[in-house]
């Protein structure tokens, strides 16, 4: 625009230069120029030839002087001036006039006398003059012509600088267009994101508040009018945190998540989602989660919070805590039912098991060896039975833990051979076992949970082979990972592909017709599996339908090089079936202690002990236990877990702590607490071994023969309980130990003990906090004279008291159990006939 207008101005200027009279003003005044000159002449010769008056001729000579000089000094000649035809006749003309000078200045005298002088020096100057005129002319028209031409470069360029202008205008007429048009794209835009924002901040579930600086509210969308209850008009104004939280809130919020609105600052990240309380109209409280932040345009703050109703949430939380915390007591129910199953179910058939033992120590006919026979392989059946379920309960309640202990496994694969050798030869099968490389002496591992395995996978291969081998190979792997390979092949029916990885599931048997003869309940492949998992290996199986299978195991079993640490003792085969003679100790006396609070508990031990020909010293409870360990030396000391006065745990710490004459002598921890966990908690105390109650005669004598040096024991084995209200099995077998006389003495104790202990326990106050002990004395007591289901709801007493308060109508119910258990007890004991009353009434 500068540059048109500068343009704009120079035609202008070039106009009005051409509009003004300069031009015919110059003209006029060359072509004056002569005229005056010649009027000049005019007078000198009229002067001369008239001898006229000389005034008229300083006249003309100053009006021509005076023509000049504006044609020397003006500046519309200035260009003329620089006309080499205009110089030249100028200075002609101006040595003229200079010289004629001094005379028209002068006296008239002087002036006349030169009259004829200048006038013919005038007729030669007169062509000068006429020179100048015409080359002025001349130079004149040029000068136009050159203006003309300028004037029209002028407009041209003009011209030129509008049709740019003009096309620029274009250009930016057509980019406003185009800006117009996007910018009312965009105002459209924007329109329909702000409607749609609208819309979705008017449908959204959650309420929305946006608040302006000062806290107030400023906008509510319809999800927060409904959750408070006000309309917008009600609401708009007024702070957010007055009419939205309850007054007990507010100075926390304040001060917290909401200090913001003190500050005028953004929100920190931890501020912006918090939980609290919040209020409606009608006063009600509810839990509210918001999510808050702070936005800010041209220096104006707004904060929006997104508030959240989480009172259904939160009843789902208290739900789930409340699931979980009964899952929780589940499991603690579950823990403890274990303990009390693993105390109470092995009871009867290990009574059972050892009745049929002592059977064999008279005189029995083929007959009745027969039929004993019979009854011992399907108690241990039933043994085994129980126990993998209790290792299937205690796998899945996570109470078991792999061992790592050194083990000979030449002695475990020729105890598992010898175990399993009678059942594959009723199959007419052969068992053998060899090793594929160099055998090793002893490695380190878990040796019960691996020969309970191994005893699996060759049990289940005798059930499916007939008239075939059943061979064991174990293998030590290369590489590393201390890897040893179990393989158990045989030459049975095989398995089919699609039933492969069914086979290791729990409860899981195949339907064929040796599955059908052989039965089982499908749990041995699965605990199999599950401890080799424990023992940190991998089991599978190769098998083709028809062609016998391939069952694996690989486990982790370093070497032991350590040839003065102890191997753990691996379980001795089971006994066979024959008759044997009647048991005598081969073990020196020993000197025992019995540290027991139960009575009747201490007096069946005593019979065991003494029957053995061991001295027994007995004391009722811990801290009698302890001043007799530390007055005198024992060689064994049998110590009871719950007791009065002193626990068990506590008295073993006592004893190892001080300097006593048994403080190293081994503690046997005799309990009916047989989880892993407690029995850690025992060795941590600072006890050797630990014996399940009811005591079994073989396992206690074969502890002590081992204690004192005899022959090795063989494992003892697990004992679950029978369902009635006695256990006949085990009364039987106290009688016999005891004889009539002494078992009908403490069975008249044992029921005037309990009179007066149930009787007492059923008049307790469910939350006694010695209502569980007394359970627990009460339940020893009923477990040695066989008051089994006595006993059962004894425990769960006890369990539960652990928990917390008793059932008021558990304790009632004891009274009714009692009077029937102690008539069952009573009939059965004045029904019983002794072997010399049979004698007598033969």
């Amino acid at each position: 625009m500068g540059t048109v207008a500068g343009m704009a101005w120079l035609v202008l200027r070039e106009i009005d230069e051409l509009s003004t009279a300069n031009s015919d003003n110059l003209q006029w005044s060359l072509a004056q120029a002569g005229v005056e000159f010649l009027q000049f002449e005019l007078a000198v010769n009229k002067a001369h030839s008239q001898s006229g008056p000389l005034g008229d001729v300083r006249r003309r000579y100053d009006v021509f002087y005076s023509r000049m000089h504006t044609l020397e000094s003006g500046a519309v000649f200035r260009s003329l001036r620089r006309e080499p035809e205009f110089a030249g006749p100028h200075q002609e003309i101006s040595t003229f006039l200079t010289a004629l000078l001094p005379l028209i200045d002068g006296d008239d005298a002087a002036l006349a006398a030169a009259l004829p002088e200048i006038a013919a020096t005038a007729r030669l100057v007169y062509a000068h003059v006429r020179q100048i005129s015409f080359s002025g002319l001349a130079a004149f028209a040029t000068l136009s012509d050159q203006r003309r031409e300028q004037l029209v470069l002028t407009l041209f360029r003009l011209s030129l600088v509008l049709a740019g202008l003009l096309c620029g205008l274009s250009l930016l007429a057509f980019s406003f267009r185009h800006l117009y048009r996007a910018a009312a794209q965009h105002a459209r835009a924007a329109q329909r994101a702000g409607t749609r924002i609208r819309t979705v901040v008017e449908a959204a579930v959650d309420a929305i508040i946006v608040s302006g600086d000062d806290g107030r509210i400023a906008d509510m969308n319809e999800a927060a009018r409904r959750l408070f209850g006000y309309a917008r008009a009600e609401a708009l104004g007024r702070r957010a945190v007055d009419l939205c939280h309850p007054e007990q809130v507010r100075d926390e919020l304040l001060s917290g998540p909401l200090n913001a609105f003190q500050n005028g600052k953004r929100p920190l990240p931890h501020e912006r989602l918090f939980e609290t309380v919040a209020v409606d109209r009608n006063r009600r409280e509810f839990p509210v989660e918001i999510s808050m932040d702070m936005a800010e345009d041209a220096g104006e703050r707004v904060y929006v919070a997104h508030i959240r109703d989480i009172s259904g949430r939160k009843a789902a939380e208290k739900d789930l805590t409340v699931a979980r915390d009964r899952a929780l007591a589940g499991e603690k129910a579950k823990a403890e039912f274990l303990a009390l199953m693993s105390h109470e179910m092995r009871t009867p058939l290990n009574g059972l098991l050892g009745t049929m033992e002592l059977l064999r120590d008279h005189t029995l006919t083929r007959h009745q060896t027969d039929l004993l026979d019979h009854m011992q392989s399907s108690g241990r059946l039933l043994l085994g039975l129980v126990n993998d379920v209790l290792d299937l309960s205690k796998f899945e309640a996570g109470k078991l833990q792999a061992e790592r202990r050194p083990f000979s496994m030449t002695r475990l694969l020729d105890g598992v051979v010898e175990t399993t050798m009678s059942l594959a030869a009723a199959n007419e099968n052969t068992v053998a076992w060899a090793c594929c490389g160099p055998a090793e002496a002893q490695v380190l591992g878990d040796a019960r949970r691996l020969r309970q395995v191994l005893l699996n996978l060759v049990s289940n291969a005798i059930k499916f082979t007939r008239g075939g081998t059943i061979d064991i190979e174990v293998e030590r792997l290369p590489g590393p990972g201390d890897l040893v390979e179990f393989r158990v092949i045989d030459t049975g029916i095989g398995i089919a592909p699609e039933h492969q990885e069914r086979i290791f599931k729990d409860f899981e048997t195949l339907d064929s017709s040796y599955a059908r003869q052989a039965g089982g309940t499908g749990l041995g492949l699965g605990i199999s599996k599950r401890f080799v998992g424990l023992m940190g290996g991998e089991i599978g199986v190769e098998s083709r339908l028809g062609a016998g299978s391939r069952f694996w195991l690989q486990l982790p079993l370093p070497v032991q090089h350590q040839q003065d640490v102890p191997a753990a003792t691996v379980p001795a085969p089971a006994p066979t079936l024959a008759p044997t003679p009647a048991r005598t100790s081969t073990t020196r006396p020993l000197s025992i202690l019995l540290v027991e609070d139960n009575e009747i508990n201490r007096f069946v031990a005593r019979a065991m002990i003494e029957a053995e020909g061991h001295r027994l010293t007995e004391a009722v409870n811990g801290q009698a236990g302890v001043a007799q360990a530390q007055a005198q030396a024992f060689d064994v000391i049998l110590m009871d877990i719950s007791m009065p006065v002193m626990d068990g745990q506590e008295a073993t710490r006592r004893i190892r702590a001080g300097k006593g004459a048994s403080a190293d002598v081994p503690i046997v921890a005799v309990t009916a607490h047989a989880l892993p966990e407690e029995i850690t908690r025992f060795y941590e105390a600072g006890m050797t071994r630990c014996l399940s109650k009811p005591i079994d005669r073989k396992t206690l004598i074969d502890l002590l023969n081992e204690l004192a040096g005899g022959p090795a024991p063989a494992a003892p084995e697990p004992k679950v309980e029978a369902p009635g209200l006695l256990d006949t099995v085990l009364l039987n077998e106290l009688a016999n130990t005891l004889g009539a006389a002494e078992f009908d003495q403490l069975v008249e104790m044992c029921l005037a003990e309990l009179d007066s202990e149930i009787a007492a326990l059923a008049a307790s106050a469910p939350a006694d906090p010695d209502l569980g002990r007394a359970a627990h004395k009460c339940a020893g007591s009923c477990g040695s004279f066989g008051l089994a289901a006595l006993r059962i709801a004894l425990g769960e007493i006890e369990a539960q008291a652990a928990r917390g308060p008793v059932a008021p109508d558990q304790l009632q119910a004891l009274t009714q159990m009692w009077q029937a258990s102690r008539a069952a007890l009573s009939d059965w004991a004045a029904a019983r006939q002794y072997p010399d009353q049979s004698a007598r009434q033969a």
